[in-house]
C-alpha cells in the first residue's frame, strides 16, 4: 500500500495535500504550544462548513472535536480550528471533515506538543529551517520575458527536511500590480501562492511562524503609505497560523514566541515604515521621523529582550539590517532607530542575539561591530528560495563583513539548529540548495 501512495504522489503531484476538491490548500500547522496547536485550511467557494477530530496518537478514547473558525472574503475561505486542553510532549492525529465526510490528506497530519522542560531537564536540542523569497509564475500577471519564479522543486526540498518548525522571512508572496491595485487581487494572490503542491508537505509536517516583506505588504519597496496596508494585513492574518499578530494598540504582523532555550521576536519592517527617501539626519543629528519599526513596536522589542531569559534570541526581520555596503533599505539607513536600539543592547548587555533576514536574492552570513561593542554580532540573510537571485555587485562583492564561504547565488534555504549542554550551547548555521545538498555551514558559540 505504501508503495501505491509513492506511485501516486510521484504521477499526480497535486494530490500530495488531499484528496478532495473541498480543500484549496492545507492543512497547514501554525503556531505549537504546550497546551494548544493550530491547524489552518483553505475550502473550496462551494464549501461552508468544516470540523477537526483530533487524538492523542493511538489512542481513539481520547478524541475531541476543534470547531472552524472561518472567515469568508468572496469567493475564498480561509478556515482555522484551535486545538485546546493537549497534553504537554504528546504527539496527536487529526482528521478533517467535510460535510461529515473524512477528508484524505495524503501526508502525516500529527503534531507534537512542547515540552515542559524548565527546572527538570537541560533544554532539548532542535531545528528550524527559514528562507524568504517565493516567487511562484502566474503568466497572466507576470512580467513580459523570462521567468521570474524558479524551480519550485525546493519546497519539496524542504518538506522532506527535518525540522521542528519553519520561520517565513518575508516576501512569502510577490504581489504584482494587478494584485495591490485592489482587495481581491491581493487576495487571490495569497490563495494562488499557497495552493502550490509543491509547498504542501513543508507547511503541513511541522509549525509555521510568518512575517512580511514589502512583496506580500504591497509594492516593491513599499513603505507605511500604501493605501491599502490594513487589507494586506488582514489577508495576512487570514493565511498564517501565528498565535498573534502586533498589539491591541499597534497594528502589525510582529510577534514572539519561544522554543526550547531560545527566543524569537519576529519584527514587522512595514507596516509603519517611514519613505526612504526622508533624510537621514537633520540638523547634523540623525532624523527621529525616520523609521523602519516605530516607537511602540521598537519599545515592544526592547521590553521583550530585557525580560528574557534565552540563551539565544533571534530578532526575525524582512530586509537586512547592518550590511553596510547594502542597500538603502538596511537598518543602518534608518540611524536614529537603529542607534537607539543597539545603544539600549549595550547599555543592558543583552547577549545571545542573532539577526535573521531575508529579501536580497542571495545567502550570506555578516558580522558588525561598532567601537563599543564587546564582540561582534551576526546577521545570517537567507534567500531566495524560488525567485531569481542576484550577485552583488562591486564593494558589495567582496564585503569585508562577510564570512568567508557564506556568500550563496543559488536557490537555497536555510536550517539553523541549536544544540550542546547546558552553558554549551551552540547554533549550527546550514544553508542547503534545491538537492538538499549543505553548501555552508557555520557554528556559533554561546
Amino acid at each position: 500500500m505504501q508503495k501505491l501512495i509513492l506511485i501516486i504522489l510521484f504521477v499526480f503531484p497535486q494530490l500530495i495535500f488531499a484528496q478532495t476538491d473541498k480543500i484549496i490548500s492545507g492543512p497547514m500547522i501554525g503556531y505549537i504550544e504546550h497546551r494548544e496547536a493550530l491547524v489552518w485550511i483553505e475550502l473550496a467557494k462551494d464549501v461552508d462548513w468544516a470540523t477537526l477530530k483530533y487524538h492523542v496518537k493511538d489512542n481513539q478514547d481520547t478524541e475531541r472535536e476543534a470547531m472552524p473558525d472561518i472567515t469568508f472574503n468572496g469567493e475564498y475561505r480561509t478556515v482555522k480550528f484551535t486545538l485546546t486542553n493537549l497534553q504537554m510532549n504528546t504527539v496527536y492525529d487529526y482528521d478533517i471533515y467535510i460535510d461529515n465526510e473524512k477528508v484524505n490528506i495524503l501526508v502525516p497530519t500529527s503534531f507534537k506538543t512542547r515540552e515542559l522542560w524548565e527546572w527538570r531537564k537541560p533544554a532539548p536540542d532542535f531545528s528550524f529551517l527559514i528562507g524568504s523569497c517565493f516567487y511562484i509564475n502566474d503568466t497572466t500577471y507576470d512580467r513580459p520575458g523570462n521567468p521570474y519564479g524558479q524551480n519550485p522543486k525546493i519546497l519539496e526540498t524542504m518538506g522532506d527536511t527535518p525540522s521542528d518548525f519553519m520561520l517565513w522571512l518575508g516576501d512569502n508572496l510577490y504581489l504584482r500590480e494587478a494584485d495591490y491595485s485592489s482587495p481581491s487581487g491581493i487576495t487571490y494572490r495569497y490563495s494562488y501562492n499557497f495552493k502550490i503542491p509543491e509547498m504542501q508537505k513543508l507547511r503541513a509536517t511541522r509549525a509555521n511562524y510568518a512575517i512580511w516583506d514589502d512583496h506580500d505588504f504591497g509594492p516593491d519597496d513599499s513603505d507605511g503609505t500604501f493605501e491599502l496596508k490594513e487589507t494586506t494585513l488582514q489577508a495576512f492574518k487570514n493565511y498564517w497560523g501565528n498565535k498573534t499578530f502586533g498589539e491591541a494598540d499597534n497594528a502589525g504582523t510582529y510577534h514572539k514566541f519561544q522554543w526550547s532555550d531560545a527566543e524569537f521576536f519576529m519584527m514587522d519592517d512595514r507596516y509603519h515604515r517611514t519613505p526612504k527617501q526622508l533624510l537621514d539626519s537633520v540638523n547634523g543629528k540623525p532624523n527621529p521621523d525616520k523609521f523602519i519599526y516605530g516607537k511602540k513596536q521598537l519599545t515592544w522589542l526592547k521590553n521583550s529582550l530585557i525580560t528574557s531569559h534565552a540563551t539565544f534570541k533571534f530578532i526575525v526581520s524582512g530586509g537586512q539590517l547592518f550590511n553596510s555596503l547594502g542597500t538603502d533599505e538596511t537598518f543602518l539607513h534608518y540611524p536614529a532607530e537603529c542607534n537607539d536600539l543597539l545603544t539600549f543592547i549595550e547599555q543592558y548587555k543583552i547577549t545571545g542575539i542573532i539577526w535573521l533576514t531575508g529579501d536580497r536574492h542571495f545567502t550570506e552570513l555578516i558580522t558588525y561591530k561598532t567601537p563599543t561593542m564587546r564582540a561582534p554580532m551576526y546577521e545570517y540573510t537567507n534567500s531566495a528560495v524560488t525567485s531569481g537571485v542576484y550577485k552583488p555587485k562591486g564593494q558589495e562583492l567582496t564585503n569585508p563583513q562577510r564570512i568567508a564561504g557564506s556568500l550563496l547565488t543559488d536557490n537555497n534555504f536555510g536550517r539553523i539548529s541549536i544544540s550542546g549542554a547546558k552553558n554549551k550551547r551552540q547554533v549550527t548555521i546550514e544553508t542547503i540548495d534545491i538537492a538538499g545538498k549543505t553548501r555552508f555551514n557555520y557554528i556559533i558559540k554561546q
